[in-house]
């Protein structure tokens, strides 16, 4: 039903068949495959709200794109609309934290297996990200210190405690790690404007997954090439002072 939900576009119907369908499991249970159908769901809901919000705020930025021509009033309706399309965007990161990312990384039902933790956090890090884009103030300082408390957690996860590469539990050439470094590098970038500390991320994650590419899979090799050639494209631009930069690609 959730496939049929994803290919019918009703994402709130896809995500509430994917969270029944993982109740009561325990994190180390849930598949990939069902890992994946709740990221998607919740990253096309997520992805409407931050388009709405996008645009609505390129009309109040450019009043000519508006009714009336950006009188006043229709500034000030906007503005309420604005505002709205971010209470709903707050509102989808508090569901995504408590329903999905807390029930399996903390608690009776908490997985064990670090990909499982790494993925659920990084979820946590991202959705906060999300926050920190579209708030001012007190919010978004909050939404950027709760990103980056899961996206250094999730980090800490992929790493042994002996400091040993070849003893890491995820390894570097993991797209979820990967992934993981990918995310928070732009989080460092763009949010937090960390910029060397975001390239020097970008670039150690592609030159440590780069020296293991020949233990892949095909399918694997495949992943995380791709990931890799963001982090390096990132690393790049980042390098030559543009404001582009790339994110994980939707699934």
């Amino acid at each position: 039903m959730a496939k049929l939900a994803e290919t019918a576009e009703r994402y709130e119907d896809m995500t509430a068949y994917m969270l029944q369908g993982v109740k009561d499991k325990p994190g180390d249970e849930i598949t990939v495959e069902e890992r994946n159908l709740i990221s998607v769901g919740y990253k096309n809901l997520m992805s409407a709200r931050r388009t709405a919000h996008r645009v609505t705020k390129q009309q109040i930025d450019e009043p000519r794109l508006l009714h009336n021509g950006g009188s006043d009033a229709s500034i000030a309706k906007a503005n309420e609309y604005k505002d709205k399309i971010s209470e709903e965007l707050k509102a989808l990161i508090d569901k995504v934290v408590v329903e999905v990312v807390q029930p399996f990384t903390t608690g009776p039902l908490k997985a064990t297996q670090a990909e499982v933790l790494v993925f659920f956090k990084k979820m946590e890090g991202d959705y906060n990200r999300y926050g920190a884009e579209v708030t001012e103030g007190g919010d978004k300082t909050a939404f950027t210190s709760k990103a980056e408390a899961a996206y250094k957690e999730a980090s800490v996860m992929c790493e042994s405690t002996t400091g040993n590469v070849d003893d890491d539990p995820l390894p570097a050439t993991n797209p979820i790690r990967l992934g993981l470094a990918l995310n928070y590098s732009v989080f460092m970038y763009e949010i937090q404007e960390k910029k060397e500390e975001a390239t020097a991320m970008a670039k150690e994650a592609f030159d440590l997954a780069i020296q293991k590419l020949d233990q892949l899979s095909e399918e694997q090799y495949r992943d995380s090439t791709l990931i890799m050639q963001l982090l390096k494209d990132n690393r790049e631009l980042w390098e030559n002072d543009t404001l582009e930069y790339q994110l994980e690609p939707e699934q």
